[in-house]
């Protein structure tokens, strides 16, 4: 089966030490991608998440091998990117953020590149209505610039571009995707200056509302051409409607049962307690002339499921269409929150590692066993894929919801 373009389609944390599978941890500088070191590391363990940011944690051994590539200097927390190459493919990217002392040397946190942007604000108003602005020309045109392209994709394009425009704030990821045809949705968006808004939030929030979108940062290396060498790459993208393929497209089927499947163990929880079926979302404003709108799973109640009531708040959403796509979306993910099944794969058994990624769509079946003593099936969305380096065979956990 042929892997997935994007990087994410490879994501497996991996151990130095396995035999089947070699691994590189380029230590680059943050602003300029400059190489520092390749260091070994153990006990390394990373994910990738749909929409959000995934995390590595391991351990830099100092020792007379490595001592002398100055690793001190090289994972310098906040300014240091962590690349992970499994078998000559980039499948993990990000910026280290801690380091601490450990047995034989240090162990770093880091987390994924859109992790940059929870330390980033706007500090000046951006906008798509220009009744709020003092120079309503479009954000990148002159260093004053406060107009938002009104399609989502290029809101995020515009916010961004901002982040990179301020003094020290260009971390070299190329943002050229989303200059293109936009995704046919427009947003009537604001963030003032004076609230500080969080960039990497006011993007969550923007893509989790009606007919929003699934986003990321692929990274890999370039292909060699006209005797140039291969490249790090790191490129923004949004996927609309959603990232990910059907099961139908992707024919992924993990399975236990019978002596045989990629399926090692599993953990299908069923809860209630997060289940929703009317959302109300808040938005911006006091007292009685805040924003509030409502959004309500009909159909489940309609069929027998109680009123079970959610509260979500958006205090910086001042336009009210966007509080109710926001409202919605919400109550999307909520009224289906009770399943969210984990399961433990094999990284070398069909389908095996690099054919799959987050925003997938899988069948996954258990056939009859105590656990599950009529057996399980159901279609779901890979949302989270992680493994933690150990020896022996790679081993992938893989966090599902329903598709």
């Amino acid at each position: 089966m042929s892997a997935p373009v994007d990087f994410a389609s490879a994501l497996l944390a991996g151990s130095q030490a396995s035999a089947a599978h070699t691994y590189t941890y380029l230590f680059c500088d943050l602003r300029t991608d400059t190489l520092l070191a390749e260091l070994p590391m153990s006990d390394v363990s990373y994910s990738c998440e749909l929409n959000g940011v995934g995390t590595l944690t391991g351990t830099i051994p100092y020792s007379t091998e490595t001592l002398p590539l100055d690793p001190e200097t090289a994972s310098t927390p906040a300014r240091t990117t962590l690349y992970v190459d499994r078998d000559g493919v980039i499948v993990w990217a990000g910026i280290v953020w801690t380091r601490t002392s450990a047995r034989g040397g240090k162990q770093i946190q880091a987390a994924e590149l859109l992790s940059y942007f929870q330390h980033r604000y706007v500090k000046r108003t951006l906008s798509t209505d220009t009744s709020l602005l003092i120079d309503p020309t479009y954000v990148g045109t002159n260093p004053a610039s406060q107009r938002l392209y009104p399609d989502q994709k290029h809101i995020v394009w515009s916010l961004l571009r901002y982040a990179r425009d301020q003094a020290g704030g260009d971390i070299r990821l190329d943002t050229s995707a989303l200059a293109g045809t936009g995704d046919g949705i427009t947003r009537s968006a604001t963030y003032f200056g004076y609230e500080r808004p969080e960039i990497y939030k006011a993007i969550v929030e923007l893509s989790g509302a009606d007919d929003g979108f699934d986003f990321g940062v692929e990274v890999g290396w370039t292909s060699p051409a006209n005797n140039n060498p291969p490249v790090r790459y790191r490129r923004v993208k949004t996927w609309f409607p959603r990232r990910g393929r059907t099961a139908a497209q992707s024919g992924l089927v993990f399975s236990k049962g019978g002596g045989y499947g990629s399926i090692l163990s599993y953990d299908w929880p069923e809860d209630g307690t997060s289940l929703v079926t009317e959302m109300s979302g808040l938005g911006a404003g006091t007292g009685e002339a805040r924003i509030v709108r409502t959004a309500s799973a009909d159909d489940m109640i309609a069929s027998g499921w109680p009123l079970l009531e959610g509260v979500a708040s958006y205090d910086g959403v001042i336009d009210e269409a966007q509080v109710q796509g926001l409202t919605s979306s919400a109550l999307t993910a909520q009224s289906q929150a009770q399943v969210q099944p984990v399961f433990e794969v094999s990284a070398d058994t069909d389908p095996e590692f690099g054919s799959y990624s987050v925003g997938d769509e899988a069948l996954f079946v258990i056939d009859p066993e105590p656990q599950s003593p009529h057996g399980r099936e159901a279609v779901l969305r890979i949302v989270r894929i992680e493994n933690t380096a150990a020896a022996g065979p790679e081993r992938v956990r893989l966090t599902c919801v329903g598709a």
